[in-house]
């Protein structure tokens, strides 16, 4: 039987995770049965969300990798083999199929979609027009309600969502200070149309961020946490909404973080300043209008696409360890794992 390659999880990260916590191994290619597709995998989706099912108490329980399991995440892959009437060979689709070169999956499988084959890239569909941008759309559009003239705060403004995120917010006419780590990033940010951008790395990343929003935070956008959550909430206008996408600074300390207790002073906070906080899962909240939006405005150029593509299936765990520390990704990262 035909042999295929995967990446599975060797050991659960101490904190960030690392190269050597992932193994790269043969196995047979899967024969589809009833109602299933064999896919092959084209683009491999990385995202700071399945850091969260590294841990042996997964984060919600739902994206929990055991020890030997391929990682999760989602691909655009092509249909080679067909036991459904709702997918040909040769469609192309998102799916989640994990880490691997081929995958057998149900044709009624959460969230899988055909792509046309001219979207462009084929990548975008798991960018500007897949979960990322609906997950944007979701917390700026629904959960942040941004109005024209107010002030949005976007963190990690230089990533997958955040980067979209504001160009939403410039759409609909709000002033947008993207917050984000290096000079190089914060020049990448502001050339997507942010009115601003602070680097957290800066020792006056406070001051500045403060002299940046003169009156106020009308809505922020959350994707770090930490010291950076702590340097906004302050400066928040009473009222203002917290779209909570992420909180990456703290997705490898588990459920307590290192002393002091600084729950006191968030609930403080948020009862003084009446924030209105929500998290949310962005396919689900932003769904199809969110991509019908970003489709119409990637066409009319008032949505700028970015990408940072790593080659080689071998390349997902160094690429996907990036993430967690200082790196120069600008916008979606992704693995071209065939063409």
């Amino acid at each position: 039987m035909a042999a295929m390659r995967q990446v599975v999880l060797r050991s659960r990260p101490a904190g960030n995770p690392h190269p050597s916590d992932f193994a790269i191994e043969e196995a047979p290619i899967p024969q589809p049965g009833p109602g299933q597709l064999l896919l092959k995998t084209l683009f491999l989706s990385l995202d700071p969300y399945m850091r969260l099912g590294l841990d042996e108490k997964p984060f919600g329980g739902a994206n929990g990798v055991s020890i030997g399991a391929p990682m999760i995440g989602s691909t655009v892959s092509e249909v080679l083999e067909s036991n459904s009437s709702a997918f040909a060979v040769g469609d192309l689709v998102e799916a989640r199929t994990l880490w691997r070169e081929f995958a057998a999956v149900n044709d009624t499988q959460p969230g899988i979609r055909k792509i046309r084959r001219d979207f462009a890239p084929l990548s975008a569909a798991l960018g500007v027009l897949g979960m990322p941008g609906q997950t944007a759309y979701a917390g700026i559009v629904t959960i942040g309600r941004v109005k024209a003239g107010e002030t949005v705060v976007i963190s990690a403004a230089a990533g997958a969502v955040g980067c979209i995120a504001g160009q939403i917010a410039k759409i609909l006419g709000a002033r947008v200070v993207g917050i984000a780590g290096g000079p190089e990033k914060c020049r990448a940010v502001v050339a997507l149309g942010f009115d601003v951008c602070v680097d957290y790395k800066a020792p006056d990343f406070a001051r500045q961020l403060q002299a940046d929003v003169p009156g106020g935070v009308d809505v922020y956008f959350e994707n770090v946490g930490g010291a950076v959550t702590r340097a906004v909430l302050p400066l928040t206008n009473y009222g203002a909404r917290i779209p909570m996408c992420g909180f990456i600074s703290m997705y490898g300390i588990g459920d307590t973080g290192p002393g002091p207790d600084q729950l006191p002073w968030l609930m403080r906070l948020i009862m003084l300043k009446g924030l209105e906080i929500r998290g949310f899962v962005g396919a689900v909240v932003g769904g199809a209008k969110a991509i019908e939006a970003l489709e119409t405005w990637l066409a009319a150029g008032r949505v700028q696409l970015r990408e940072t593509v790593y080659d080689g299936l071998e390349a997902a765990p160094a690429a996907f360890s990036k993430m967690f520390e200082s790196n120069n990704n600008i916008g979606k990262t992704i693995v071209r794992v065939a063409r």
